[in-house]
């Protein structure tokens, strides 16, 4: 499992429907695809009339269970406890997934490349990367401010 997982499985979540707090019935095989593709190949999960799916029956069933945890049911349950989505188990192994507010602006936000490097660094910010880059960009812009400043004197 991987936060690039839970993005994917959130953006193509969203934009399937674009609706907030309206359920969807969706089948594991549903979701492993969305975690497999990446967020550009989310947008067209709805093809030909229905939701693409993997094919999980060429896999070995105790290595299927293994898939399905770690692909769709701890990537979901982290998205619910992030407050992203709202999900419940049906009877028949789907699941009833909706988006909730918070979900929806970070799928937005994913959808484009300036978004994703937006949550990228609003989630690295606090880390020693964060710190490098904010040095960076500060050095930058001073420098940049200098050179003008200095141009407009002359």
């Amino acid at each position: 499992m991987s936060r690039k997982d839970e993005d994917r499985i959130l953006h193509g979540l969203y934009y399937y429907r674009e609706n907030i707090d309206q359920q969807v019935a969706v089948t594991r095989d549903q979701i492993v695809w969305l975690a497999a593709h990446s967020c550009a190949d989310g947008s067209n999960w709805y093809a030909d009339g229905q939701l693409q799916k993997f094919d999980s029956s060429a896999i070995v069933k105790e290595f299927r269970d293994k898939l399905f945890a770690s692909k769709v049911e701890l990537p979901l349950r982290y998205l619910q406890y992030r407050r992203l989505i709202t999900y419940s188990k049906t009877a028949d192994d789907s699941f009833n997934v909706a988006v909730t507010f918070a979900g929806a602006d970070r799928a937005m936000r994913l959808h484009t490349r300036l978004g994703r490097i937006d949550v990228w660094y609003q989630e690295r910010k606090d880390g020693i990367l964060g710190l490098a880059v904010t040095i960076t960009v500060s050095f930058v812009t001073a420098l940049i401010t200098l050179i003008a400043f200095d141009r407009w004197l002359r």
